[in-house]
């Protein structure tokens, strides 16, 4: 079945899917289209929010012909990621003083990268 996917910030996508692909498989092709990397996108239909590790099947709105709308998904910061899974294992007051901690040692090592350490660090990242 072929489904549209609008971005609400412009631009849409013709997408041919089957009933046992997966949110996060229409994710993936969306992204090869509209540009949009798949872990910053949020389907919705009707108001729903699709969940990644459901099957196009799981929702039986969705046929041929049917318009899904894709929400771009603001990044979080790595101070939230860190904090969020620290406190799992740790009170408020440790998660700050350790995010601190790493933060100041990340920054330290980001601003000793030379020129060349950053270009190899592209290059590694985009296949060169």
């Amino acid at each position: 079945m072929k489904v549209t996917v609008k971005s609400l910030k412009g631009g849409s996508s013709l997408i041919d899917i089957t009933e046992k692909t997966t949110i996060l498989e229409v994710k993936k092709l969306v992204e090869k289209d509209i540009k949009i990397p798949a872990a910053q996108q949020t389907l919705v239909l009707l108001g729903k929010t699709l969940q990644d590790d459901k099957c196009v099947q799981d929702y039986p709105k969705i046929k041929d012909g049917t318009k899904l709308f894709v929400a771009i998904k603001k990044q979080e910061s790595l101070n939230t990621v860190l904090n969020r899974f620290l406190k799992k294992y740790y009170s408020d007051d440790q998660c700050k003083l350790i995010v601190d901690e790493f933060m100041r040692n990340f920054h330290s090592k980001v601003e000793s990268l030379s020129l060349d350490d950053l270009e190899r660090i592209a290059k590694s990242e985009i296949g060169e």
